[in-house]
């Protein structure tokens, strides 16, 4: 990538990839009703975590199962945060 690349990172993207780019990388503050979806999804994924950490034998699988929890976490939280995709799919489906 050259310099002046980096000075406008919209060059060359149509309105779509626009969007998309902001959608993704843009601090979307949080609702009131935002922060109580991250709350509660968080709630949903600790108490998953700790399920896990006393029920699952230990071993890599546990090890996996509390690394795609994290990940669960994180997208959630990303999913919650973002606007929505145009043309996206409904929430609940």
């Amino acid at each position: 990538m050259s310099d002046s690349s980096h000075s406008n990172p919209y060059t060359g993207l149509d309105d779509r990839q626009r969007y998309e780019l902001d959608r993704r990388c843009d601090h979307h503050p949080p609702s009131p009703a935002a922060v109580e979806q991250h709350q509660a999804w968080r709630k949903t994924i600790k108490d998953a975590m700790a399920y896990a950490m006393q029920h699952l034998p230990s071993g890599r699988e546990t090890s996996m199962t509390l690394s795609a929890l994290d990940d669960a976490l994180m997208y959630g939280n990303a999913a919650i945060a973002r606007p929505p995709m145009p043309g996206g799919r409904k929430s609940g489906h």
